[in-house]
């Protein structure tokens, strides 16, 4: 007994001396002596902390850069197997969804199990830093981004998380979007501006026009479509020579030949969604790598009247080399201004930005992409825009011809034949009349609806007057004026 109280007595004695000596230590030392405990404590927890963390942002790389497919994976997971458990729960009306999109709500915590092991699911507002258990990032993220996933679990189960349980994830829901596109259908995707960055925004898309009803020749309806059902069953082909999947068509023609029905046919076809790209309300290079990332497999990316875009080009051209003294001849660096808007609305994008996800680095993102550049003047553009290769086929929509025009009659009319075919067929070949101006005289309008005789007879009315009006020379405005001043007199 008087040996256990000589122990304590000398060991307050020794913590009494050492508080001495604490106390007559420099105050730097104390400090250098908090920061090496400071820095200790988080270690020693996390050795005896027998769980571990992931945590899974919604951006990666960089806030607001691109979308984290594993968080949208896990978030539709969890949103048709734990929701039930959850009190705290999110409704969203998707663009694609036809009903309500229940989620986990902020701070809302689940418990799922998987193969015996119990998994804890959180939803927080910012991923915050947790000094006890073992982080191990998936894809890493700011700690500042928007919103992140937080899944704890014991340490044992690490290589089941990581191995089995996060991939399974991936591919239920892999297998929810595709069974939410058979329900959805098509969509029609369309960027905008929202907080100063661009997002895009999708209605349901189901056009009626097929390559049947196409104003074309059938064979070259037919090599079209060959070529496309080429390219939907390519990806083994792709991958074996090393290219991107993806495929580039350049449509050109006057107004009116039918290059809209053209994407609305291929969308058909193919059962694909259409990305139509608005350059003019995007900010820079960097937003549109952005909405180039946020697309998806399966879709048609459509840049409409192509040859404006390269006037703009042309235009800031001309005023950086009056301004710079002609120093600087790489016109695929200059942004192309396509706002009206002074300061920073204008839109600061470049040819080679746009070209890169065409064919550059950046078109191996992803895969089973179609480009469609459409223009009314194929000579306005810049060879190395619609090179092969970069734009592989080449399509022109051109005049309505005798072919296209019996595909036409049998869509508005119902006829396979008629008399005047004969007269309507030299009348083509002798005017430039597009396939939107002959299907406007073949619809039957008016209260009594005109029957295929009295549209066809009034088609040939309106070639015959297109005829002599394009025979007859232009008349001079000056010469006109002299003429009615001259019977005035």
């Amino acid at each position: 007994m008087a040996s256990s109280v000589e122990k304590w007595v000398g060991l307050g004695s020794a913590m009494a001396g050492l508080g001495l000596l604490w106390s007559r230590m420099p105050e730097h030392v104390h400090e250098e002596a908090r920061h090496i405990i400071s820095s200790l404590t988080p270690m020693v927890s996390a050795y005896f902390n027998p769980y571990e963390q992931i945590t899974v942002s919604e951006y990666s790389e960089e806030p607001q850069f691109r979308r984290n497919k594993l968080f949208d994976a896990i978030s539709a997971y969890l949103s048709c197997e734990c929701v039930g458990d959850a009190r705290k729960l999110r409704a969203e009306l998707g663009n694609d969804s036809n009903g309500p999109l229940v989620g986990l709500d902020e701070n809302q915590e689940v418990v799922h199990s998987f193969r015996g092991a119990r998994m804890w699911w959180r939803l927080c507002s910012k991923a915050s830093k947790n000094r006890g258990p073992t982080i191990i990032s998936i894809l890493p993220g700011d700690a500042d981004e928007p919103r992140c996933y937080k899944l704890v679990f014991h340490k044992r189960h690490r290589k089941l998380v990581v191995e089995d349980y996060l991939p399974g994830i991936v591919e239920r829901w892999r297998e929810l979007t595709a069974r939410n596109r058979q329900r959805r259908g098509r969509r029609l995707f369309t960027n905008h501006s929202v907080c100063g960055k661009g997002v895009w925004s999708s209605v349901p898309y189901n056009p009626p026009a097929t390559f049947g009803m196409l104003a074309m020749d059938p064979g070259k309806k037919r090599e079209i479509m060959d070529d496309l059902t080429a390219f939907r069953e390519g990806k083994e082909y792709h991958s074996k020579v090393g290219k991107a999947w993806k495929r580039g068509y350049l449509l050109h023609g006057p107004p009116g030949t039918g290059k809209s029905t053209m994407i609305a046919a291929m969308a058909n076809f193919l059962d694909y969604d259409v990305f139509d790209l608005d350059l003019t309300s995007i900010k820079n290079n960097a937003e549109l790598r952005k909405l180039f990332l946020d697309t998806t497999d399966k879709s048609i990316i459509v840049i409409e009247d192509i040859d404006a875009i390269e006037v703009d080009l042309a235009t800031k051209r001309k005023g950086k080399k009056a301004a710079n003294g002609d120093q600087n001849d790489g016109h695929h660096q200059l942004p192309i201004d396509l706002s009206d808007n002074s300061g920073d609305d204008k839109s600061k994008v470049t040819l080679s930005g746009l070209l890169s996800f065409v064919d550059g680095l950046w078109s191996a993102c992803g895969g089973e992409r179609i480009f469609v550049f459409t223009t009314n003047h194929v000579g306005r553009l810049d060879p190395a825009l619609i090179r092969r290769g970069r734009m592989d086929k080449h399509i022109e929509m051109s005049y309505c011809h005798f072919e296209a025009f019996k595909v036409l009659a049998s869509n508005y009319l119902g006829v396979a034949d008629h008399p005047l075919f004969v007269e309507i067929g030299r009348l083509l070949d002798a005017t430039q009349m597009t396939p939107a101006d002959v299907a406007h005289n073949l619809m039957p309008r008016g209260k009594r609806k005109r029957n295929a005789d009295e549209c066809l007879a009034a088609l040939v009315e309106k070639m015959k007057k297109a005829k002599m009006e394009s025979a007859s020379p232009p008349v001079d405005p000056v010469d006109e004026a002299n003429e009615e001043r001259f019977h005035s007199d």
